[in-house]
């Protein structure tokens, strides 16, 4: 009988055992759950404001040098070759500093996305962990990253739905693995 329960408790033991290194796991598509987000819109509609107000001065910029440049053409021939010399070195100097600025504006533009969109990035990775220590999950798949070559949707679950109630995201639900199957398939 006692050799019974200590079976019993050791096959229990490396069942339970065999279970946790399994391993399951969750997936998501990262990218869509920021893109849904409240705040992603209204992150978006500052980079598009910052990026016209960018555009407008460039070509403000690009007016004011050809607005130089075709005076410069038209009164050349009447000028000394000195004021030629230094309108062409004027000119250049504005075309230099016109690119500057273009690649300025887009290190600007690109910080200031990152500095809009990494805190919801942040927040969407909270709510990730949340939901795994939920649903005791191993690891998390980003399906946008298409790393994978099989997904085994018996074994993992899609925990798009859970993330999306977990930042108060409200949707439709479609079958989020739909997309990774296809994906598969490309």
């Amino acid at each position: 009988m006692r050799k019974q329960i200590v079976l019993s408790l050791f096959f229990a033991f490396v069942s339970l055992s065999l279970s946790a290194q399994q391993g399951y796991f969750g997936y998501i598509s990262f990218n869509k759950t920021v893109q849904l987000m409240p705040e992603y819109m209204e992150a978006q509609l500052k980079l598009e404001q910052l990026r016209a107000d960018y555009k407008n001065e460039v070509e403000r910029s690009k007016r004011e040098f050809d607005r130089q440049y075709t005076d410069f053409m038209i009164n050349q021939d009447q000028l000394s070759s000195t004021i030629v010399a230094k309108r062409q070195k004027e000119l250049q100097l504005l075309m230099d500093s016109n690119v500057e600025f273009r690649n300025i504006a887009n290190k600007a533009l690109e910080e200031q996305r990152l500095l809009l969109l990494d805190p919801l990035k942040q927040k969407v990775l909270e709510a990730v962990a949340e939901v795994c220590k939920e649903k005791q999950l191993d690891y998390v798949v980003d399906t946008d990253q298409r790393t994978y070559l099989y997904i085994n949707t018996e074994r993992g679950s899609d925990i798009s739905h859970d993330v999306y109630l977990k930042l108060g995201i409200t949707v439709q639900i479609d079958d989020s693995m739909e997309e990774v199957k296809s994906d598969i398939v490309k």
